[in-house]
């Protein structure tokens, strides 16, 4: 009887052994079999991204200003990446160490053929080829194409089976774009800019020539700058461009100012101001940024223009009143982004005139209390080379697909009236008579007419508080020819030490730049 038992429950044992072993194999193989599939697939197989073929940017005239070409990685199965975008010989040196471990992978790297051409515009790419910076970054989604991914196994000890590396997925290579940057012009304005910092020992300095019929950008230049081939080497404050910051503009805004009087009719060609050296607007005294040789008890506008006379300009701003005057501004678009193609551009600091302190309306007439980018700058001066209407500045000319099945192209864009086109054809005659016979002469071109202003603002404390004694802001912006003119040029340099006049310090590349810009252009001369 006992052995009986016994019997029975060794038998009862083994059922439940049984049974445990079967509901084990059930749920291995039935209901956690794509899991353990999984798991398995895992310890044997490794799938390795590798980024597709980037798309080119190329100048307008299809010269390649960043490619892509072959490198080589290495790859160990149980390990990952060894070593990214080697050149052949270096990447078979280091994986004759253990050939059987190591595979060779062929990768694409960014190559910026023209090293610092354009550098803060074109930015650069990471090591996985995503854009980090400048147009690269901008345009990423375009440029970056579609990953490819590959399969590879190994046996249990990591060695990766011979044949088994294979395409898993094939990448889409990215798009190509076309920027409005012509090469030529941009060098030149570099090498000319490059030669003024050093000439004054600035911090920085920015050049941008733009079509004045279309809105194009033909060049975009800022210095000092890095070789986007070697980004990690350089000061991370110069990945930046320049170009998207704000800054206060001084007296080329007097343009500006003036062109709103004369829309509102609040002045005329024919208004006389009072001779000033200093006013009192709201109890802050405002004086004259250099000794003026009175001619009279009166000046003409011209002459303030000519003279860059801030008592002259606030005159004006205080006919004008606040709400005009802020209305005015707007219209010209201060305070918006014109969206050139580049990444964080800010919209400039234009406060509402409900918000304006009492001197802020006398120191905006000179460029002062307001804050503008570049691009609106050269996008408000357009209004007087295309009859009062705006032209938005844009940077991408054309992106296209390597098949040629998406095309999309950018043309020109009218951003707005600002004024009339009398007012226009006015403010280009005394924009002349500033470079003719006023502080803008070095800016005069042999053989060609030209309008311009220039431009000396005290740079503001860090903080918005108050201003730097000593340190200023010298620009230059004008265009040529005067009757039918074919580009803007605007010329800033940060804090130039000793002279620091905008006329003195950024007249001269104005002059250079734009020059070398209508010759190469084949811009006929309009002047004997």
């Amino acid at each position: 009887m006992q052995d009986r038992q016994r019997v029975y429950v060794l038998l009862l044992i083994f059922i439940l052994l049984l049974l445990s072993v079967l509901v084990r194999l059930i749920n291995l193989q039935i209901f956690n079999h794509s899991f353990y599939v999984g798991k398995s697939q895992d310890q044997h197989t490794r799938i390795i991204e590798l980024a597709a073929q980037r798309g080119d940017i190329v100048d307008r005239n299809g010269n390649i200003l960043s490619t892509s070409i072959d490198t080589y990685s290495l790859y160990k199965y149980k390990h990952g990446w060894l070593a990214r975008k080697l050149p052949l010989a270096e990447a078979e040196k280091i994986r004759e160490q253990e050939p059987l471990k190591i595979a060779l992978l062929k990768e694409k790297k960014r190559l910026y053929p023209k090293e610092r051409v354009a550098a803060q515009l074109l930015g650069f790419v990471g090591l996985d080829n995503q854009g980090l910076s400048g147009v690269e970054l901008s345009f990423d989604e375009y440029l970056c194409g579609k990953k490819g991914r590959l399969v590879t196994e190994g046996d249990p000890s990591g060695v990766e089976l011979y044949g088994a590396l294979r395409v898993l997925e094939a990448g889409e290579e990215g798009m190509n774009i076309t920027l409005t940057i012509d090469e030529n012009i941009q060098y030149v304005a570099e090498r000319e800019i490059e030669k003024q910092i050093k000439k004054y020992q600035a911090i920085s300095g920015t050049v941008i020539v733009m079509d004045a019929e279309t809105g194009e950008i033909l060049a975009l230049a800022s210095k000092p700058d890095f070789d986007p081939n070697a980004y990690k080497s350089a000061d991370k404050r110069l990945w930046h461009p320049r170009v998207v910051d704000p800054f206060e503009p001084g007296s080329t805004f007097k343009t500006i100012t003036t062109a709103i009087a004369l829309e509102e009719g609040v002045i005329s060609e024919e208004t006389m101001l009072e001779a000033k050296d200093s006013i009192t607007v709201g109890g802050r005294v405002i004086k004259n940024s250099h000794a003026i040789n009175w001619p009279d008890s009166r000046i003409t506008i011209s002459k303030m223009l000519e003279e860059s006379i801030n008592t002259g300009a606030v005159q004006i701003g205080l006919k004008l009143g606040p709400e005009k005057f802020y209305n005015g501004i707007k219209k010209f678009n201060f305070g918006s982004s014109t969206a050139f193609g580049l990444y964080g551009e800010s919209k400039g600091i234009v406060n509402h005139w409900q918000r304006w302190h009492k001197p802020d309306i006398a120191m905006i007439t000179f460029g002062q209390s307001i804050a503008v980018t570049p691009m609106q700058l050269l996008a408000a001066f357009s209004a007087f080379t295309n009859q009062g209407e705006i032209v938005k500045p844009f940077l991408i000319k054309k992106i296209e697909s390597c098949d040629g099945k998406f095309v999309k192209g950018n043309a020109r864009q009218l951003w707005g009236r600002a004024v009339s086109a009398k007012v226009a054809d006015q403010v280009k005659k005394l924009l002349q008579n500033v470079v003719e016979i006023g502080t803008g002469k070095l800016g005069r071109i042999t053989g060609f007419s030209v309008a311009g202003k220039t431009g000396t603002a005290q740079k503001a404390s860090p903080g918005g508080r108050g201003y730097l004694q000593g340190h200023y802001i010298a620009s230059f912006i004008g265009f040529a020819p005067v009757k039918d003119p074919k580009v803007i040029c605007l010329v800033i340099v940060d804090d130039p030490r000793g002279k620091y006049w905008g006329a003195t310090v950024c007249g001269p590349v104005f002059k250079d730049v734009v020059e070398y810009s209508l010759r190469y252009l084949n811009v006929k001369p309009d002047v004997l």
